[in-house]
């Protein structure tokens, strides 16, 4: 049994607490949140750390095969050119230098708290990583393809592609990448097949997207245009673009938005009206890299959105630490509560991978891995830009 005090606890279901010890079985199983003045036995060998315990991070958004990425593409340019430096350099990345970088990008990731992750595949790079790790993976196999003539081969790899993962004792299922870059026919394949599954999809990382559901035009009908020259223009749906494609899907399926960078009340209101479980994943960082921008956060809350926290991937970051997205939106953000940051980064993550049964928070039973936030403001529960978090209890799923 180990018992562990810290400056704070934060249990994530409860309130913070003080002056108070985590007993923790040997197997990383909570056996409860104690004050100390019920553990004064000299046998109960307390561990002090100095700084916050909270349950470990789930991130539900990375990229970690585009680890290879790290440091090469320059910032604020802009999702096109982002896409055209992507296409660029991923040519002449090697196999072997791309695996080293997934697994040094991965372990750094776990290293400073997560202790799950959603990932988003478009080959097996990660596999072999997956495979021999005891960190908790959902892969979504990602597609795309305008073409309705491509529709059935892109959709035939997918599912090869998710075989191979499943085979390896692995969860995954398949998903759109985006709302405009899949033809209907791919489309309706995903969702025939993945009835019931996790679901993801890329939404509104910049006005692009609004502008080609809109009328189809922009730069979005620019890019497909030069990839399928043969395919007729697109003439838009006037609708929104969650509003166009959400007849794909049942919408009993759980349902993660990532970025929503521009996202309004509008499509709040659409997505939480159709969807019985919509999640809304953020990923500051990413879309500071990006675009400059950072979502409407207050709107979100307003609105009583489930929120969550994904990194990207290092194409778009500079690391993979769910703590640093949490101190940019304090940053931008500061009157919103540590705890419930927190909260998005750790039970509602696990909530989206239904394993909040095991991760998430410090309840008798679960076991979610125990991390420690140093160097932040006890007193005001406010991040500092030295502050960092470290995982010193793993989880077990």
């Amino acid at each position: 049994m180990l018992y562990l005090s810290a400056d704070c606890i934060i249990p994530i279901e409860g309130e913070p607490c003080f002056n108070s010890v985590l007993v923790v079985e040997d197997d990383g199983t909570i056996e409860g949140i104690y004050t100390k003045s019920e553990l004064t036995d000299p046998l109960y060998e307390i561990i002090h750390y100095n700084g916050i315990l909270c349950p470990g991070f789930v991130n539900t958004h990375c990229h970690l095969e585009l680890s290879w990425a790290k440091g090469l593409f320059s910032e604020g340019e802009g999702l096109d050119y982002f896409i055209w430096q992507l296409g660029k350099f991923r040519k002449s990345i090697s196999e072997v230098y791309n695996l080293k970088a997934i697994e040094k990008a991965a372990t750094e990731m776990i290293q400073s708290g997560t202790v799950a992750t959603a990932d988003i595949a478009n080959g097996k790079h990660t596999l072999d990583f997956k495979r021999r790790s005891s960190h908790y993976f959902h892969t979504f196999v990602e597609v795309f393809s305008s073409d309705p003539a491509n529709a059935e081969a892109v959709f035939e790899k997918s599912v090869q592609l998710k075989a191979e993962f499943k085979n390896q004792s692995l969860a995954a299922s398949i998903v759109p990448h985006a709302t405009y870059s899949l033809s209907d026919k791919l489309f309706r394949l995903i969702a025939n097949a993945g009835e019931g599954e996790l679901l993801t999809i890329h939404h509104q990382e910049n006005e692009d997207e609004n502008l080609f559901y809109k009328d189809g035009n922009g730069p979005i009908a620019a890019r497909r245009k030069a990839f399928n020259p043969n395919l007729p223009a697109y003439s838009g749906t006037g609708k929104r673009p969650m509003e166009s494609i959400a007849a794909y899907f049942d919408p009993d399926q759980k349902l993660l938005l990532v970025h929503n960078t521009v996202s309004q009340q509008v499509d709040i209101d659409f997505v939480q009206g159709y969807f019985k479980q919509p999640y809304w994943c953020l990923c500051p960082n990413a879309n500071l890299f990006i675009e400059k921008k950072l979502p409407d956060i207050d709107l979100f809350r307003k609105k009583n959105c489930k929120i969550t926290i994904g990194t990207d991937s290092l194409a778009s970051n500079h690391q993979l630490s769910i703590l640093e997205e949490i101190k940019t939106i304090q940053q931008h953000f500061p009157l919103i509560p540590l705890t419930e940051l927190l909260k998005w980064s750790t039970l509602n993550g696990a909530e989206f991978l239904s394993q909040e049964q095991k991760l998430g928070s410090f309840v008798k039973g679960k076991r979610p891995g125990v991390v420690l936030i140093e160097n932040a403001d006890i007193n005001t529960l406010l991040l500092k830009t030295e502050t960092t978090s470290r995982l010193i209890i793993p989880a077990h799923t």
